[in-house]
C-alpha cells in the first residue's frame, strides 16, 4: 500500500502540516457515522456513510432522480451533487422518521445539513491518503464576524482520485456561507459552492448477451481511450431563512439555482458480451450539455398549544424551473473486441449534431395539519395542488415541440400511537407526482427525457426503545410506480407498472456496555413487473437493479478507558440481482467485510484524529448491477487512512 501512495501522497502529508498555523474548523476530528445514524436507512457525515439506504437509493427507487431532496428541511430540486465543503451529512428519512416532514413523498426524503458556520473561530484540516495513489486534502474555517450574529464559513478540496482500475480524475471543490443572526428570532444563510472536475475516463460500460456474467476487470487496469477525458462544472447557490414572529408563527424561507455544464462528456460501450469477453465495442461523445433549476419553497406555520397536546397547520408554496439540453450525441463503433484489454485507437472524428431542450415549470401550494398529544401519539394530513407545464423541442432538423400539462391533487395521510410508554405504531399513505430521469447513456435515445409518474406509497411498522439508548424500528412497505427500462431495439421509455413490497428494519444504538455502539438492519423487496411488456414475455416479472435483500451490521468500540483508541468493523450482504430485463440471468449474493481502527488524541491542544480503514478485507469481486443491466464492479480490497485536526 506504501509504495502505491507515491510522491503526490507525501505532498499532500506535507500540505496537511501547514495547516497547524492557520486558525481552525469545525470539529472534523469528531466525525463518525455510526455515532451520528439516528437508524440504520442512510446517515452521512463528513466523509462517511452508513445505512441501507442513500440519496440514490431508497427502498429500491431514486429520492434524487424523484425530486425529494431537501436542504435544512426546505425542497431542493438537485441537479448535480452538492460538494462536501458546503454540507455537513444527510440523512434518509422513511418510514416513521419521514413523519416529521409536513410534506412527505414516496421512497423517502434525503434531506441535507448545510456546514452552517457559527460564534467560534475554527478552521479543520483533513487529510485522506487511498485507496491506491487517491489523496484528498480538505480545509474548512468558520469566521465570527459580530459576535451572534454575522459569520462565514470557507471551505476548500483538492481531490485526485484513482477508482482501483486505473481511472484517475482531479477534482476542485470550494464553497462560502455567510449567516446572520438577530436573536433567537432571525436565521439566514446564504451560500456558493462550485466543484470542477469530471476530468477521469471510465470504464467502458459492459453487457452481455445470454445468461453470461463478463469477467472481472483486473485491478489498475483500465481499458478506456484517453482521449475520452471529460470535463464539467457543478454549481448550487442560495439562501434559507426563518423568522420566528409572535403568537407562535414560524416563517421557513428558501430559495435555490442548481446547475451542471458539462464542457466534454462521453463513454464507451461493450454490448453483446459472451462468455470468452467479446463484444461490440461503441464510443460515444455528447456535444456541451447544459441542465440548471431554480427551486424554492415559503412555508409558514401555526401552532396552537392546549396542554400536553399541540396543533400545527403548515402552508407551503414551493415550485422549480428547469432546463435541460439534450440529444447531439454522435457514436463510432469499433466492430468487435475483448473487454477490458487495452488497444489503442486513434480519437475519432463524432459528427456531433444539434441539441434539443426540455424545459419543465412546477408550482405547488399544500396544506398540513399535525397534532400531537404527548404520551400518546399523533396524527397528520396534508394536501398538495401542482401545476405542471413541460415543453420539449427536439433536436433540429425537427421542427417537433411536444408539450403536456398537469394539475393533479396529491394528499397524505400519517399517524403514530404510543401502546406503551417505549412502544409505538406508526402508519402513513402518500400519494405521489414525480419525473422520471432521461434516457440513459446505453440506450439509442440517450438523454430523451421520460413522461411524469404518478406515485403511491403505503407503509406501517413499529418503533420500541429497548433501552434509552437503543431503538428498533420495524416496518413494511409497498411502494407503486410506472416502469421504465429499454424494449427489444434499446429504446429506453415506459413499458408497464412495477411494485416494491418490501420488510425493513433497524436497530440503532449502545450496546451492553459502555462505548459499544451498533447500527444495523436490513431490507427484504420484492420487485414486481405488470403491464402488457410482461405478458407477451418481452421483459421479465422481476425488476433490474433492487437487491432482494440487503443486511448491514456495523460495530464501533470506543470505551473512555482506551484513551481515545478505538475498533470498527461492518458486515454488508447483498443479495442476488437479475441482470437482464427478460431475467435469463442473475448475479450471484455478495458479503463484504471491512475493519477499521481510530484515535482521538489531543496535540498541542489540537484536537485531532487518525483512522486506518481496510475495505474489502476478503478482496471479493463484486458485482453491481444498473437499472439498464450494466455490469458494473466494485473496488477490490482498498486502504485508507485519515488525518484530522481542528486547530
Amino acid at each position: 500500500m506504501g509504495q502505491r501512495f507515491g510522491k503526490s501522497a507525501c505532498a499532500a502529508l506535507l500540505a496537511f502540516t501547514a495547516l497547524a498555523a492557520a486558525p481552525a474548523y469545525a470539529q472534523r476530528a469528531g466525525e463518525s457515522a455510526v455515532d451520528n445514524a439516528d437508524d440504520a436507512f442512510g446517515t452521512r457525515i463528513g466523509n462517511e456513510s452508513l445505512g441501507l439506504y442513500s440519496a440514490g437509493d431508497a427502498r429500491g427507487f431514486s429520492p434524487q432522480i424523484a425530486g425529494n431532496v431537501r436542504i435544512e428541511g426546505l425542497y431542493f430540486d438537485q441537479q448535480p451533487a452538492l460538494n462536501e465543503r458546503l454540507v455537513r451529512g444527510s440523512a434518509v428519512r422513511v418510514g416513521i422518521s419521514a413523519q416529521s416532514y409536513a410534506f412527505p413523498a414516496p421512497t423517502g426524503i434525503a434531506d441535507y445539513r448545510l456546514r452552517l458556520p457559527g460564534d467560534k473561530m475554527l478552521v479543520s484540516g483533513v487529510i485522506t491518503l487511498g485507496p491506491n495513489t487517491s489523496n484528498n486534502i480538505e480545509i474548512d474555517g468558520q469566521f465570527p464576524l459580530v459576535t451572534d450574529a454575522l459569520s462565514v464559513g470557507i471551505g476548500l478540496s483538492r481531490l485526485r482520485n484513482d477508482d482501483d482500475f486505473g481511472v484517475l480524475s482531479t477534482t476542485l471543490s470550494g464553497a462560502a456561507l455567510l449567516r446572520w443572526r438577530a436573536g433567537d428570532a432571525f436565521d439566514s444563510t446564504a451560500f456558493y459552492s462550485r466543484s470542477d472536475g469530471c476530468k477521469g475516463y471510465g470504464q467502458p460500460q459492459v453487457f452481455t448477451v445470454g445468461p453470461v456474467e463478463p469477467p472481472h476487470p483486473p485491478a489498475g487496469q483500465s481499458s478506456a481511450q484517453p482521449w475520452q477525458r471529460g470535463s464539467c462544472t457543478d454549481v448550487n447557490f442560495g439562501a434559507i431563512g426563518s423568522l420566528a414572529l409572535p403568537g407562535d408563527w414560524l416563517v421557513r424561507a428558501g430559495l435555490f439555482r442548481s446547475t451542471r455544464h458539462q464542457e466534454r462528456s462521453g463513454g464507451e460501450l461493450m454490448r453483446f458480451v459472451n462468455a470468452q469477453g467479446i463484444g461490440e465495442h461503441t464510443a460515444y461523445r455528447h456535444p456541451p450539455l447544459s441542465n440548471g433549476s431554480y427551486s424554492g419553497e415559503v412555508r409558514i406555520a401555526k401552532t396552537f398549544n392546549e396542554g400536553p397536546r399541540r396543533h400545527t397547520l403548515d402552508l407551503a408554496l414551493r415550485g422549480r424551473d428547469v432546463k435541460r439540453d439534450f440529444g447531439g450525441s454522435a457514436t463510432v463503433n469499433f466492430g468487435f473486441d475483448k473487454i477490458y484489454t487495452y488497444i489503442y485507437r486513434p480519437e475519432p472524428a463524432f459528427a456531433i449534431g444539434p441539441t434539443g431542450d426540455d424545459h419543465s415549470k412546477q408550482g405547488t401550494v399544500g396544506l398540513a395539519y399535525d397534532a400531537f398529544w404527548a404520551g400518546v401519539g399523533g396524527i397528520g394530513v396534508d394536501v398538495q395542488k401542482t401545476f405542471y407545464h413541460r415543453q420539449q423541442v427536439q433536436p433540429a432538423p425537427s421542427t417537433l415541440v411536444i408539450a403536456s400539462s398537469a394539475t393533479p391533487l396529491l394528499y397524505s395521510a400519517a399517524g403514530n400511537v404510543f401502546i406503551t410508554r417505549t412502544l409505538a405504531a406508526y402508519a402513513s399513505y402518500t400519494k405521489g407526482f414525480e419525473e422520471t430521469g432521461p434516457a440513459p447513456q446505453s440506450a439509442v435515445n440517450r438523454g430523451e427525457a421520460q413522461p411524469v409518474s404518478f406515485t403511491k406509497q403505503i407503509d406501517a411498522g413499529l418503533r420500541y426503545n429497548l433501552t434509552p439508548t437503543f431503538t428498533l424500528v420495524a416496518g413494511v412497505f409497498q411502494v407503486e410506480k410506472p416502469y421504465f427500462t429499454v424494449d427489444t431495439a434499446n429504446r429506453y421509455g415506459l413499458v408497464g407498472n412495477v411494485r416494491h413490497r418490501g420488510i425493513e428494519f433497524s436497530a440503532t444504538g449502545q450496546l451492553f456496555t459502555e462505548g459499544l455502539r451498533a447500527v444495523a438492519g436490513f431490507v427484504l423487496i420484492e420487485p414486481r413487473i405488470s403491464g402488457a411488456a410482461v405478458d407477451q414475455g418481452l421483459i421479465g416479472p422481476v425488476e433490474v437493479q433492487p437487491k432482494p435483500r440487503s443486511i448491514l451490521l456495523s460495530l464501533q468500540y470506543q470505551p473512555k478507558f482506551w484513551n481515545g483508541f478505538g475498533i470498527d468493523g461492518s458486515v454488508n450482504h447483498s443479495g442476488p440481482q437479475f441482470a437482464h430485463t427478460n431475467n435469463d440471468l442473475k448475479v450471484p449474493a455478495t458479503t463484504l467485510f471491512n475493519l477499521g481502527a481510530r484515535y482521538n488524541f489531543n496535540a498541542a491542544g489540537v484536537p485531532a484524529s487518525l483512522r486506518f480503514q481496510v475495505q474489502n478485507v476478503t478482496d471479493v469481486d463484486v458485482w453491481s448491477i444498473t437499472f439498464t443491466g450494466c455490469f458494473c464492479n466494485r473496488p477490490p480490497r482498498r486502504y485508507l487512512l485519515t488525518l484530522a485536526a481542528d486547530f
